[in-house]
């Protein structure tokens, strides 16, 4: 690693934080920094830099939640985490939203340095400080009204179950990503991450995510024009189509039906990052891929634009809220799979063929070139190139099927 990682640990213990310093003491990737306290660590932090702070929750003067309100808005391009071993539910809900990670205690070290590192190393890859830093102060994504407001009647409603909850959230990219990135937290999800809306409301319970979604607010309606809410839609609609593709090619290469929820997970949230950047600059975005050519294509003029293209800002996000690594790299790239490192990622495979061979990405308009195309060196690598027909067949079929649903 090039630059250590400055991470600042806040607990008002002298032997928690004792403990940390011993275990920190041997890791040469990490410039560490210790606090008694909120207070002492703004202090430090208005005098030092910082990239990660790691608070404990149950605090005298300043809890965590209150500390880590304050860091967002003192020092929004610093990543926050809860390392705490108190999680009632009324405690973990003050901190959603200044938190992006819930890590419990006792804390595996290996997890923890993970935890803290990659989306330290997720964010040096976006060009733009100034990308980070809104990427980083982001507190919730944004949902089309008419989705937004059935949810909230559904809750409300005495007949509202799991599974009736979970099918309008599952209609939501923002709301989809938002939600599993609760149930991928220590605090909840004790087996495993949730793929599923279904498996999160599960998980959470159906009074905590009504309180999350009426008291707290976890999840925003987008506010624009009709314009801006259209081609919202039109970016569910297409995270769906590419999620079942990739679902189904997953399962046509013998993947377990855990793998294949999980490439319908990653398929789902690969456009989370065009979600950000319409909300984020709902008056250029739309007008951006007008500029795409066959030299300069759809993804390219993003990076050119704003320091990185969709798929790298919703694998950032998906990192720093502690996604699974098969989706992160699947969604990160899809659209050119040998750039990633390691082997092959039947998740990544799936979604790649999904992204090329399925619906065309909605805010590329007519006569601009529409898709990346397959990456056959990747292919040809993970012996996956004679499967193409069968995939193009699978694609096929689903075509046909959403033409005459």
């Amino acid at each position: 690693m090039s630059e250590r990682i400055r991470v600042l640990f806040v607990d008002d213990d002298a032997n928690i934080l004792s403990g940390l310093k011993r275990l920190m003491r041997g890791c040469a990737d990490f410039d560490s920094r210790f606090c008694l306290g909120g207070e002492e660590a703004l202090a430090l932090m208005e005098r030092e830099q910082v990239d990660v702070v790691v608070s404990d929750m149950r605090m005298p003067q300043m809890d965590g939640a209150e500390f880590l309100n304050q860091v967002r808005a003192r020092h929004p391009g610093t990543i926050r985490v809860i390392l705490s071993g108190y999680a009632d539910s009324e405690s973990v809900l003050r901190t959603v939203g200044p938190a992006h990670l819930y890590l419990a205690k006792p804390c595996d070290p290996g997890a923890l340095m993970e935890a803290i590192a990659r989306p330290v190393a997720l964010r040096r890859l976006l060009a733009s400080e100034g990308l980070r830093t809104a990427l980083t102060r982001l507190s919730n994504l944004p949902s089309p009204p008419d989705l937004f407001f059935q949810l909230e009647d559904e809750l409300r409603s005495p007949a509202a179950s799991a599974a009736s909850v979970a099918a309008i959230i599952a209609h939501d990219v923002a709301m989809t990503a938002e939600l599993l990135k609760l149930t991928n937290s220590a605090y909840f999800s004790v087996s495993g991450r949730a793929a599923t809306p279904l498996q999160a409301v599960r998980t959470l319970g159906l009074d905590i995510v009504s309180a999350l979604v009426l008291r707290i607010g976890i999840f925003r309606r987008l506010e624009g024009n009709s314009a801006i809410a259209d081609l919202m839609e039109a970016l569910n609609d297409y995270s769906l189509s590419v999620a079942a593709l990739a679902e189904r090619i997953a399962e046509a290469e013998g993947a377990s039906a855990a793998v294949a929820k999980t490439a319908y997970c990653a398929g789902m949230l690969c456009a989370v990052g065009a979600v950000v950047l319409l909300d984020t600059f709902s008056d250029s975005y739309p007008r951006l891929f007008v500029r795409s050519t066959a030299e300069a294509p759809a993804f390219t003029v993003e990076t050119k634009a704003y320091g990185a293209n969709h798929a790298l800002i919703g694998a950032y996000l998906l990192g720093l809220w502690n996604f699974a690594d098969p989706v992160v790299e699947a969604v990160a790239h899809a659209c050119l799979p040998s750039a990633c490192m390691g082997s092959e990622n039947v998740v990544l495979t799936a979604v790649h063929a999904a992204r090329v061979l399925g619906p065309r990405f909605p805010l590329i308009p007519a006569g601009a070139p529409a898709q990346p195309v397959l990456d056959m060196a990747y292919l040809s690598e993970a012996r996956k190139d004679l499967r193409l027909v069968a995939w193009k067949a699978i694609a096929a079929q689903q075509a046909a099927e959403a033409r005459h649903a």
